[in-house]
């Protein structure tokens, strides 16, 4: 294979190592990176356990509710039972049901409140589970479709390294030494294109000498007098 066309193969896999290099990270990272579901799954956990504790508020107020009401009964079926004739006990019991009859307002209020927060927490919830269920579908389906691809780059990543080591067993030390500075260098991209007698990365124009040497095909490393590439027949 000829000096510069080994050179623009060698280039040409380079390229696509890079690219596929930084997909393949990617790929990687997203693939260990399970942050974004646990998130979800303790967005919706949150609002289960609000829910639960809410509910268990109402029923504990419901409960105190009935035994205060219980307790009203009691004592108004005392009050007027005619069995009490102490006016000091008739008097103290009175006071007893309207403390009573006060705190049972209260609770009442509370109890209010506290089914409206229910209501809109079950409304919450609900929609909390169809979206993590839509979201967990989703990432199932972007976790195999990631993995599939994880595998894919891998293994067309091997292939390149061969087919790069190859290559370069083939390309003189000296050629090599020059390509790869110029790929540090350079950004990735140590040739460049001459067409017209102009070098099509740095618009530079090619020296009639250097510029035959190029159209002759010469085993010869000829770099660009502009940005310094290698230059080949574009």
């Amino acid at each position: 294979m000829h000096l510069i066309e080994a050179l623009c193969r060698l280039n040409a896999i380079d390229q696509e190592w890079d690219e596929k290099g930084r997909l393949y990270q990617a790929v990687r990272q997203r693939l260990a990176d399970s942050s974004p579901l646990e998130a979800a799954r303790q967005a919706q956990e949150a609002r289960r356990t609000a829910l639960s504790q809410k509910r268990g508020a109402l029923r504990d107020g419901e409960l105190e509710l009935s035994t205060l009401q219980e307790k009203v009964r009691q004592a108004e079926e005392a009050l007027y039972s005619g069995r009490i004739t102490s006016s000091r006990e008739l008097e103290n019991l009175r006071r007893d049901c309207e403390h009573l009859k006060q705190r049972i307002s209260q609770i009442e209020e509370s109890l209010l409140d506290l089914m409206e927060a229910v209501e809109a927490l079950e409304r919450e919830t609900s929609q909390g589970e169809a979206e993590l269920a839509a979201f967990e579908a989703h990432w199932a389906a972007e976790r195999e479709a990631d993995t599939a691809l994880y595998h894919e780059l891998r293994a067309r990543l091997q292939a390149l390294q061969e087919e790069r080591e190859r290559l370069r067993s083939q390309i003189e030390a000296r050629a090599l030494v020059v390509y790869d500075a110029l790929r540090r260098t350079k950004g990735g991209t140590p040739l460049a294109p001459v067409r017209d007698g102009i070098c099509q990365a740095c618009r530079v124009s090619v020296p009639s000498g250097k510029a035959q040497m190029i159209e002759r095909g010469d085993e010869t490393i000829v770099l660009c007098e502009g940005c310094g590439r290698i230059l080949y027949r574009g």
